[in-house]
């Protein structure tokens, strides 16, 4: 899904109102709204609503044009009902869990450790896109470890 031009264009202007430069805008989509570019095929109208309360709230809650709080209000309702891209997120890491026969407290015991977030997190549940988006990709990373053959060993 594609964004419209008029979200595109936002994804520029806003963050040069608020004189945020153009690579800290980059890692901005890519860690809270999970694309890396306006024209990316990943980038979701989900994942624009989640950058654009990251700038209402880098703002004080209120961007020029928007009637104050209104990205945090999309962003929660998407949030809410498991559109958003934490909650994709949180669905892909369960789906992970499941396969590599991880619990709930197994997930959460990874992501606050010391080879995810180091304690800067402790749960699947009140966390952005970005350490979810770690914490899925060390899991499997961990799951794709564990199948591979020792190379060159005969029994």
């Amino acid at each position: 899904m594609s964004l419209t031009n008029r979200q595109k264009t936002l994804l520029h202007v806003v963050p040069g109102q608020l004189a945020i430069p153009d690579c800290d805008r980059k890692t901005i989509q890519r860690n809270v709204g999970g694309f890396t570019s306006a024209a990316d095929r990943d980038a979701t109208h989900e994942g624009f609503a989640a950058v654009m309360a990251h700038y209402e709230r880098t703002a004080g809650g209120e961007l020029p044009s928007f009637t104050p709080g209104f990205w945090a209000a999309a962003h929660g309702r998407n949030e809410r009902e498991g559109g958003g891209t934490a909650g994709r997120l949180r669905y892909a890491i369960g789906r992970q869990a499941a396969n590599m026969g991880w619990t709930p407290n197994d997930v959460d015991e990874f992501l606050a450790g010391k080879h995810c977030s180091d304690g800067k997190c402790q749960s699947t549940e009140d966390v952005t896109a970005y350490w979810l988006s770690r914490c899925l990709n060390g899991m499997r990373a961990i799951a794709e470890r564990s199948t591979l053959k020792p190379q060159g060993v005969t029994p």
